[in-house]
């Protein structure tokens, strides 16, 4: 089991969102965790810029959410990354375009996200988000 500290970030006017560093091939990558996405994804630009020669696999229907519709999207697998020194191994990932999340960030003043810890993963680690202190809890 590992806790790991969540930074927070406010979204005007009154929202936030919880955010983390995942450690992908010596590249330190912000992503938002949200309970609300039903798959972990990645901007399939920065993905391919860090693996160039990974397979995408197209999917069959283009997806919702992420703040826009009709998206295509791809998967492929990541062989390694890591959370806070939590290993996570042969991991699928969704990889879309997050462009108008990495733009409204930028009109925020906040840092890039390059994607989405979502639902599988959080179900697949038995997270747990806790808003009294910000942390996220994976059991291994």
């Amino acid at each position: 089991m590992i806790k790991i500290q969540l930074q927070k970030v406010d979204i005007p006017p009154n929202g936030i969102h919880l955010a983390l560093h995942i450690m992908l091939k010596d590249q330190l990558v912000r992503m938002v965790v949200d309970t609300g996405a039903s798959r972990s994804v990645l901007d399939v630009d920065f993905f391919r810029s860090v693996f160039p020669e990974a397979e995408l696999n197209q999917e069959q229907s283009d997806s919702a959410g992420v703040g826009g519709s009709g998206l295509e999207s791809f998967t492929s697998w990541i062989s390694s990354f890591q959370i806070e020194g939590f290993e996570v191994n042969d991991y699928e990932i969704a990889l879309m375009d997050l462009t108008h999340v990495k733009e409204s960030y930028a009109q925020i003043g906040e840092d890039a996200i390059y994607g989405v810890i979502g639902g599988d993963f959080l179900n697949q680690y038995e997270a747990m988000v806790d808003y009294s202190d910000f942390s996220l809890t994976l059991l291994d």
